[in-house]
């Protein structure tokens, strides 16, 4: 038997960011991905996923997708098609395969990449092929990005192969910090709103990458070097809902910074890392619009209980709220539960994506 295990993540800090070639901190946490196998003698993969109470039928020889982007299928096909292009003398095992996840959907944790992590470590464990973390992480982006031509960074990929809270320069190749495991608790609602879809995603990145790329050509320099200062220079040659969008975009990199070098420090101010949680929603909110009426309730909410700041994680347009605690974070998640009535939870930082070979389950 096989076991491969992936981590949900959160973005604390740098939403839409990831995208645009600059720094990202993400957590992983103790909502995981399981993946149990054992090898067949019918030479295909045959892979149950329990959650979505579906089975499906691969060959190892396949090369191209044969199930619609987005799908549950799709997802194994791509990962299967990445690890094959990179590696193109590798024989794909005959497995049957159990998929459990406690992963909400559609909610802004990445269950998309740690499907993909998952998949892909449990394959290249299976094979002894000793790939690294950075390796399982560039395959899955190549298997969303290339291989199901999906808009993405790869934020999600790496937080979730290397797990616990990392800072991440996602330039080429992407560099990565991991950083201190401090004093302080997450908390976790689900709004039950599926994010933004792809179709929509793709439409928000293309805008936000549009007016960057204008603002870069104006100041003839790179998003890096410019500050909030800087597009003091530029903002009367952008209509006011463009103005509105790079105030946020500067604004979410600016707080970045800030909460990475706060996060590298012994003490940290806890306080502060809050506020700068909201800081950032309020310009995914006022700047980058993928808000909502839902998402804002809550993160009010969770102030009102205690939380020291909130902000959506994802994408946006649906899917969850991450507060950050001082203490009392059960406490806290128990009253957010009973007043707004939707999926809570009291989460910790957890490594990422880890194989086993030789695995026992008690349920076998």
């Amino acid at each position: 038997m096989y076991l491969s295990s992936a981590p949900a993540r959160v973005c604390l800090f740098g939403e839409h960011q990831d995208y645009l070639f600059q720094k990202v901190i993400p957590a992983a946490i103790n909502l995981r991905l399981n993946i149990v196998s054992e090898k067949n003698k019918d030479k295909n993969l045959k892979i149950t996923s329990i959650n979505l109470n579906e089975t499906i039928i691969i060959p190892p020889n396949i090369e191209e997708l044969s199930s619609p982007v987005g799908s549950f299928k799709a997802f194994i096909e791509a990962g299967v098609i990445s690890l094959k292009q990179a590696f193109t003398d590798i024989e794909i095992p005959a497995i049957n395969s159990t998929i459990s996840s406690y992963i909400p959907l559609a909610s802004g944790l990445s269950s998309s990449a740690a499907l993909l992590v998952g998949w892909i470590s449990h394959l290249s464990g299976i094979l002894e092929m000793g790939l690294d973390k950075r390796d399982i992480a560039e395959l899955a982006y190549n298997a969303e990005h290339r291989v199901m031509n999906i808009p993405c960074g790869k934020m999600d990929q790496y937080s979730t192969s290397y797990g616990s809270i990392i800072s991440l320069s996602c330039i080429e190749p992407p560099e990565l910090t991991k950083l201190r495991k401090h004093d302080f608790e997450l908390v976790i609602v689900n709004s039950n709103t599926p994010k933004l879809t792809s179709e929509v995603h793709g439409s928000k990145v293309h805008d936000v990458k549009r007016v960057v790329n204008k603002l870069e050509r104006l100041a003839n320099t790179e998003l890096k070097h410019l500050s909030s200062e800087d597009f003091v220079k530029y903002d009367k040659q952008f209509p006011s809902r463009e103005i509105c969008m790079l105030k946020a975009i500067l604004s979410i990199k600016e707080d970045t910074e800030k909460a990475e070098t706060l996060l590298q420090s012994a003490k940290p101010d806890i306080q502060m890392l809050g506020e700068l949680l909201s800081s950032q929603q309020n310009a995914l909110r006022d700047g980058i619009k993928v808000s909502l009426p839902i998402l804002d309730k809550i993160v009010k909410t969770g102030i009102e209980e205690g939380a020291l700041g909130g902000k959506l994680t994802g994408a946006g347009l649906g899917g969850c709220v991450v507060f950050l605690v001082r203490e009392d974070g059960l406490g806290i998640m128990e009253r957010l539960k009973s007043k707004l009535e939707l999926p809570t939870w009291f989460v910790e930082i957890d490594q990422g994506v880890y194989f086993e070979k030789n695995y026992f389950s008690l349920s076998q």
